[in-house]
């Protein structure tokens, strides 16, 4: 941030001429004033702590390519135009290059060890192989708070070439799914160029591997011991009835000008937007949910309601509803509802329904009829060019039942002739909305 041009910018002037006091009413109505002049003061150079399509970084980075659509994500719009890759010493840049769209590529992400996860599949796969028949509410708290404990590094904001070339190296070296390399292991195997991403050293990145292999393994063997101790009630972990925050201030690690921008215009959808992050060149396949047959899952073991007892949610939403019931969309029973999600977690998850009109005489569904629905509901809303009047109208119960089929321990099966049918009627329902 250059302080000295930030006090005459346009941002610092408006936040001088509206020292309040103001109600939060009054706050929020003025919040859209604030963000148009912060936007203008990244704009005009004056804010260097933030990012945007329009900053004098991006329009030297659009002259070099002679490219003006930015593919750019909510990290790099969030960081100062200065930062530079802590993994391959790039600048943003440096970072910059076109993508296979003709556009720029302006992505940063946060790269972390995948340990936590293996974790996690370790936990769940321990109680379902001891056959545990008592919920370990505490034992998965455990393995959450310990996860990050055999990290063999912190999560850290890398460039997506470095992100990227992890994952390409590890299919190199065949490394286990749950291993990451670290930024200084990259940093080993890797040949930066500019506006290019990266080129590999084979022989460098099998040399890291090996390196790194005996502390993975013994890592692994001790996240199989501590899963196991926290799946079987062997643990020690008892936690706290209401866990404070360490340090409960909003912005205590912001000062001066970084709190200006925390009041008015912390970095929300809006102000994103304004900035230009999250655009996308590339678009989405809405018509995937009806055109492909997901595969069937896998049956839950036969301990399967101590697991889903083990989180808190999953179990408040089996204890809340009757033996006998059943979704009133799918028809499925509870148990059929239970199913195996990544990394073996045991999942029971409900939507509640909150539709008028037809909807109003149903309290909950099972969660993949309410994918079901969004996924209907998006398509519809791009083809008709706009969202429907509510989340609810534009599908009545009926209707949105006579498309599924209900799988037990799976995804539901769509009827694609009848999904199409619905489709051509929803798009025409919202388009007609007033």
């Amino acid at each position: 941030m250059n302080s000295d041009r930030y006090e005459t910018s346009r941002f610092a002037q408006w936040c001088r001429e509206h020292q309040g006091p103001y109600t939060p009413f009054e706050e929020a109505d003025l919040r859209g004033e604030a963000r148009a002049a912060l936007v203008e003061s990244i704009r005009a150079g004056d804010i260097t702590s933030l990012d945007g399509i329009e900053s004098p970084l991006s329009r030297r980075i659009a002259a070099h390519h002679r490219v003006s659509a930015f593919e750019m994500n909510s990290n790099w719009a969030c960081t100062s135009q200065s930062w530079t890759c802590p993994c391959c010493g790039r600048s943003k840049f440096q970072i910059s290059r076109v993508g296979r769209k003709g556009q720029v590529l302006a992505k940063l992400v946060v790269h972390h060890d995948h340990v936590g996860d293996a974790m996690k599949k370790a936990f769940h796969a321990a109680f379902a192989a001891e056959g545990t028949d008592v919920e370990q509410i505490t034992g998965l708290k455990l393995v959450e708070r310990m996860g990050s404990a055999f990290a063999a590094y912190e999560e850290i904001l890398v460039c997506e070439d470095c992100n990227n070339v992890d994952a390409e190296a590890k299919k190199l070296v065949g490394s286990p799914p749950y291993f990451s390399f670290s930024p200084g292991q990259i940093r080993q195997f890797i040949d930066p160029a500019n506006h290019l991403p990266h080129a590999i050293v084979e022989p460098l990145a099998h040399a890291a591997w090996l390196e790194a292999m005996p502390a993975y393994e013994l890592r692994m063997k001790l996240i199989r011991a501590v899963a196991r101790a926290a799946a079987t009630d062997a643990h020690w972990y008892e936690p706290h009835a209401r866990p404070p925050e360490p340090i409960p201030v909003f912005g205590i690690h912001k000062h001066g000008v970084e709190l200006e921008i925390a009041r008015w215009v912390y970095p929300n959808e809006a102000l994103l937007k304004a900035l230009g992050a999250s655009t996308h060149v590339s678009t989405p396949n809405l018509s995937r949910w009806r055109q492909i047959t997901q595969r069937p899952g896998k049956a839950p073991p036969g301990n399967y309601l101590a697991m889903l007892r083990s989180e808190e949610s999953h179990g408040r939403h089996w204890d809340a509803l009757p033996e006998d019931w059943r979704c009133p969309l799918c028809h499925r029973k509870k148990a059929e509802l239970v199913y195996v999600g990544d990394r073996g977690k045991i999942i029971f998850a409900l939507k509640l329904v909150t539709g008028r009109g037809p909807w109003s005489t149903l309290k909950t569904i099972c969660n993949h009829c309410e994918s079901t629905r969004m996924s209907l509901k998006r398509e519809a809303a791009a083809l008709a060019g706009k969202p429907p009047r509510d989340s609810y109208s534009f599908v009545t119960p009926e209707e949105l039942g006579s498309i599924i089929s209900g799988r037990s321990h799976s995804p539901h099966l769509i009827d694609e002739e009848r999904a199409e049918e619905l489709l051509e009627v929803v798009v025409r329902r919202i388009s007609e909305e007033s």
